[in-house]
């Protein structure tokens, strides 16, 4: 079992792009040590960015523009054929 703090941070810019960081925050987690549950916490965790995200505003509509998702300190770029999101 993990806690965590899921959160995303964006920046809307005057050119209708809109930039997202999602993050997490891990507190403590459980793992088994010599057949004995064990409680691990984390100490002052900084937030990690685990998916960046980049959408450009058209027509009422959000279309994306870029996606990289980072795992274990390397950055995936994700194709691009993602459905555009509607925006209500």
């Amino acid at each position: 079992y993990e806690d965590i703090v899921r959160f995303s941070d964006f920046v809307i810019r005057q050119d209708y792009t809109i930039s997202i960081d999602s993050c997490v925050i891990y507190r403590w987690y459980e793992d088994s040590k010599d057949g004995h549950l064990v409680t691990i916490k984390f100490k002052d965790q900084a937030p990690q960015i685990y998916i960046k995200e980049q959408y450009q505003m058209e027509n009422g509509r959000f279309k994306l523009i870029s996606r990289n998702e980072v795992s274990q300190g390397k950055k995936k770029k994700r194709a691009l054929n993602i459905p555009c999101l509607r925006h209500e």
